[in-house]
């Protein structure tokens, strides 16, 4: 600042000049400016006032009657869009999901697939099988379960769930129970593997011990897979010491 200032008392009286200089400057630059503002607007109007006389005279008054006819006829208008529009989408969607139309699930269980399907799309219903399980008496693809159940009311087109059966047998596990348990224990992990225990053996060893489980002629290990619900045999000991034969023992003087 204090720069400024001595440059200012040095050179007092031509700053001066400048800042008056500076300041006419720029005062006809802004008059130049809104002289061609004003410039530009007129020759604008000289160049559209043709077309706006023309525009003018072609230009007539609305009678006031006419404006409140078209008001009402707009009224009118956005009336029917609020009302009428939403009615007829409801209509629509109505038709489109057919609602309040509902039918009975008949009851298929105990026919095979083919049968159920007919009776179903006899009710304007379809299936779909979910599941096969083996039950023991029934017939190949007969249904065994059905969703939603009989007598239930669903829409048209639904798709009842079905439980077929399969005269496949699904395999088992043998559970570890030979020569690992009594007959006790392993009675119940048999059972729970879906076996039934059809015969029990015995043979000479520790009593209640399970020495070998066998289905049919095959003797099982532990782990092998054999059809659910197979009878099998369980072979368990009598509380006896097996017999051990003794070597015969020879004299040194006996002559041969």
């Amino acid at each position: 600042m204090e720069k400024k200032d001595t440059a200012l008392e040095v050179k007092g009286t031509t700053v001066k000049r400048r800042r008056k200089k500076s300041k006419t400057t720029m005062f006809k630059k802004m008059l130049h400016v809104l002289w061609l503002k004003i410039k530009s607007v007129f020759t604008k109007n000289k160049r559209s006032g043709k077309k706006k006389t023309t525009t003018r005279k072609s230009e007539k008054k609305v009678p006031l009657g006419k404006k409140i006819r078209i008001v009402v006829l707009n009224l009118l208008g956005m009336a029917l869009l609020v009302f009428i529009v939403p009615f007829l989408t409801l209509q629509w969607l109505d038709s489109y999901t057919n609602h309040g139309e509902e039918h009975v699930v008949p009851d298929v269980c105990g026919m095979v697939l083919e049968d159920a399907s007919d009776v179903l799309k006899g009710k304007a219903l379809d299936c779909k099988v979910i599941e096969l399980k083996h039950r023991e008496g029934a017939a190949e693809n007969e249904v065994l379960m059905q969703f939603p159940e009989p007598g239930a009311f669903v829409k048209e087109g639904r798709k009842v769930a079905l439980v077929l059966n399969t005269t496949v047998k699904p395999k088992r596990a043998i559970p570890s129970v030979i020569d690992n348990r009594t007959f006790r224990e392993a009675e119940s992990h048999i059972k729970a593997a879906g076996f039934i225990i059809e015969k029990i053996d015995t043979i000479a060893g520790e009593k209640d011990w399970v020495y070998e489980v066998r289905f049919g002629e095959k003797s099982l290990a532990n782990g092998d897979a054999i059809p659910q619900g197979s009878r099998i045999t369980v072979v368990i000991g009598n509380g006896k010491k097996p017999l051990v034969e003794e070597e015969p023992v020879f004299d040194s003087n006996y002559d041969i």
